[in-house]
């Protein structure tokens, strides 16, 4: 997950179709991952927190939301995204096999 953010962020603040194509992206691969039993629901449901505030971050792109709102937001999913990993260590390498 972390990867994700990075990779949408690394030039400052992405579009919201491309936030948009990241969420469903995680959507589906989390789906993939938790249904073949690679990772549990815990990881599965934790990872959806962090899903959930991309889909703020579209939305808030999408509604010419300022900047700085904006930065806070992904400053808040770097942090959510890092306290994931430390928990679920291999959930962002598991994630970024199905790129």
């Amino acid at each position: 997950m972390i990867s994700s953010i990075l990779m949408l962020t690394a030039d400052g603040v992405p579009s919201a179709e491309d936030v948009s194509r990241e969420v469903v992206f995680l959507s589906d691969t989390l789906s993939l991952l938790r249904d073949s039993g690679q990772i549990t629901n815990d990881a599965f449901l934790e990872a959806g927190v962090i899903q959930g505030g991309l889909n703020v971050l579209s939305s808030m792109i999408s509604n010419d939301i300022g900047e700085s709102e904006v930065d806070q937001q992904m400053l808040s999913l770097v942090s959510k995204a890092e306290g994931l990993q430390s928990k679920h260590p291999n959930l962002d390498s598991m994630i970024e096999i199905h790129r």
